[in-house]
This record gives structure tokens, sequence and C-alpha cells, in this order.
């Protein structure tokens, strides 16, 4: 599929050459034969994850009895994040931008079915279960791009933001730009990005050569995230940044991203949560500029009030904040978006903003410094009913009092 003149800029989690067009289904045959070949290969991609969910969970209990070097908390939809923190590192500066472009948290998606935000460019994909959350599944050589009409939707600034299942003989390409739409005028000179378990590298560029220090267990959920500014590249794994580029060359204008396995494997790539948002720039330029920080970074499963362990630099960076500025007091309003009963996403909403003021006062923070209210669907950023405008109303903000 892609040119290899084409510039694109790979996010390469554990990638080769896009592949010939792949299909789970077989539609030359009998629908009885049909099912059975997407039942075996649903089964078979449950056993992969099984597997490598077992190997982590292996490390978990390790790690209770004092045998692990690195503890890991994993959250509801199945990310791991450092326990308690310990290995956030001073040059975790990830800010997620503001400004919802495209998420897909996969609500209301049929398992076994292609998912309906997206596009498929090469190869197939479609929605399977993980440790009872949904995820997309890549198959080997697939490519899918956000379902967005525009033709050039990314901004001068943005972030991105997924969780990806990696098993030892994975990897994913994600190219900053749309394969149906872009070529290489428009795109400049990106090079690529390359992501294994333990690292992230620009290989054309001889840039990125930093690696995680912790123990990863084999087969588990990570946290991608990407953050672009005019010509600035930063990329993070987990909780720890490891690229900093301060000049790219080249103007980033859609996102595909596409499975490429080694060794000979058939195992599908597991992504879910991703996130394409305008903006990211400095906490406290947020604030001076707007009189509040709207975070769509503090996450919450549906209908819970249980913060994630997933959302510990978000609030990590906001208590840095305030333990910086001794003067700033902050009114924390949690807001949901539109379905269900309003008087439950009111209640749920004050729920959640609780749950955060009682993150930051456990990380330091004054009582007397902050407050909590509840203002569910009443106060939307984007009043459609469009799923773009959901993910923009779901928000915590921290307003200056």
């Amino acid at each position: 599929m892609k040119n290899l003149y084409k510039p694109a800029l790979a996010l390469l989690l554990l990638g080769t050459a896009p592949g010939a067009h792949a299909q789970f289904r077989l539609p030359d045959i009998g629908s009885r034969v049909q099912n059975a070949v997407n039942n075996r290969l649903s089964q078979r991609t449950d056993q992969a994850i099984n597997k490598g969910l077992d190997k982590t969970e292996s490390a978990a209990t390790s790690a209770a009895k004092g045998t692990a070097s690195s503890p890991a908390a994993t959250d509801a939809a199945g990310s791991t994040a450092p326990a308690g923190g310990e290995h956030l590192t001073s040059r975790y500066d990830f800010v997620p931008g503001s400004k919802v472009i495209f998420e897909d948290r996969l609500a209301g998606e049929q398992l076994g079915e292609f998912p309906a935000r997206w596009e498929l460019l090469d190869g197939s994909a479609e929605v399977l279960s993980a440790s009872g959350q949904p995820a997309i599944a890549i198959a080997r050589n697939a490519d899918i791009s956000p379902l967005i009409k525009e033709a050039n939707y990314l901004p001068a600034a943005f972030t991105l933001e997924m969780d990806v299942f990696l098993l030892p003989s994975q990897r994913m390409f994600v190219w900053l730009w749309d394969e149906r739409k872009h070529h290489q005028e428009v795109n400049g000179e990106l090079g690529y990005l390359q992501i294994t378990e333990k690292g992230i590298t620009m290989p054309d560029k001889n840039l990125g050569q930093e690696t995680l220090t912790e123990t990863v267990p084999a087969g588990s959920w990570h946290h991608v995230a990407l953050a672009f500014n005019q010509r600035s590249l930063k990329g993070y794994l987990d909780q720890s940044r490891l690229l900093n580029v301060p000049d790219v060359h080249g103007k980033p204008t859609g996102l595909t991203i596409g499975a490429r396995p080694i060794y000979g494997d058939t195992k599908p790539l597991l992504v879910r949560n991703v996130r394409l948002a305008e903006g990211g720039k400095d906490l406290y330029a947020r604030l001076m500029t707007d009189g509040r920080i709207v975070s769509h970074d503090i996450l919450f499963d549906p209908g819970q009030a249980v913060i994630k362990p997933s959302s510990q630099p978000a609030l990590t960076q906001l208590a840095s904040l305030l333990q910086s500025q001794p003067a700033l007091r902050f009114s924390i309003e949690g807001h949901t978006d539109s379905d269900g009963d309003a008087a439950a996403n009111l209640k749920l909403s004050q729920a959640r903003a609780e749950a955060v003021r009682a993150a930051l006062l456990k990380a330091g923070i004054s009582a007397d410094r902050l407050t909590a209210k509840g203002l569910g669907e009443t106060k939307p950023l984007d009043p459609s009913n469009t799923a773009a405008a959901k993910a923009q109303n779901r928000r915590v903000e921290f307003v200056k009092i």
C-alpha cells in the first residue's frame, strides 16, 4: 500500500511493509465454513491474549510476594501502569489536547464486526473482547484510518493516544497522514517512528535511543502517546518520555495505523482507546489563557466514579502545578455526556469530582485549596449528539478560584 518514496511517520510498535489484502471472511464458501473460520480466529486470538495476560498476572503475583522488581497495576480496561506512580520521571511532560478531533472507546460495537468509526484500507479488522473490554483486532498487514470526512484534519498542534496489547512478535505502524487523501508533496519528509516494548526510535534519523528502565511483562497493554506542536514531536510509552525531536520536517495531515507482525506471526494486533485532540500546551499557560484547565485524560469506566490508574500522569501534573503555585485554588468540576438519565449523570459527575479531589489531597494538596462540584450534562462544550461531541463533553475541569 505504501510507496517507499512516500514520507510517513510510522509508529512502529513492533512493522514491515504493507501486504496484500487478507480477509477474516471467506465469501466464496458456505456460511457454515465461514462461521467456523471466524470462530477459530477468535479462539486463537483469545488464547494468545490469555497467554499474555497470564504472564502479566503471574508477574503481579510475584510482585505481591516481593519477587518482582517492578510492580504493576492494571486498570479496568486492561492497561498496565506502575503502581503508585513510582516510575514517573521528571521528563514525563505529556499534556493531552483539550479539543477532541476523534475518539473511539468502542462503545456499542458488535463483537465480530468491523469497527463503525473506522475505514478499512487494506486487509481485515474486527472488534473482539479482550479481558471483558472491546478492542480492535487488526489482522497482519492490515491498515485502518478514522472515518473522518475532512481531507486535512490534523492541526498545527495535536496529540494522539492509544492503548495497544503487544506480544513480542507484533508491531504496529502509525502514519500521520491518511492514505486515501494525501501524498508526498503534502507531507514533506516526516520519517518514521519505531516503538518496541522498551523504546522509541526514529532509525533513519538516528534519534531516540533511550529505553524503559522498568521490567515490562511480555504480552501486556501499553499506553502510547504522541505530541506534535508546530514542528516538534515527542513520543511516550507508558509513563516515560522516550523521544524528543525539536524539528520534524513535513506536515502531519491525518492518521493511518496498521499491523505488521514478525516471525510469520498470524495473531491480530489489539488496539483501543484511540484519541486525537487539538492542543496540548503547558497546563499553566492554558490556565493563564483560559482561566481553567479542561482535562479529558482523567478516566473512569462508564457509570463509575473510580479513577483508572492510567489517569495517574494527568493527576501527577496537576499536583505538581498546585505545588509550584501555592496561591492557586481550584473548583474541580465533573461533566458527563447526555447519555442516560440527567439526574443520575448529575450524581455521577459529583462523585467523580470528589474522587479527583481526594486523589489530589492524597498527593499532599491542602483541602482548603480544592472544592468539588458535579454539573452532569448541563454544560456541554458541544451540544450536538455525535460521538465526537459526547467525547468532548465527558471531562473534568479545574476552574481557578
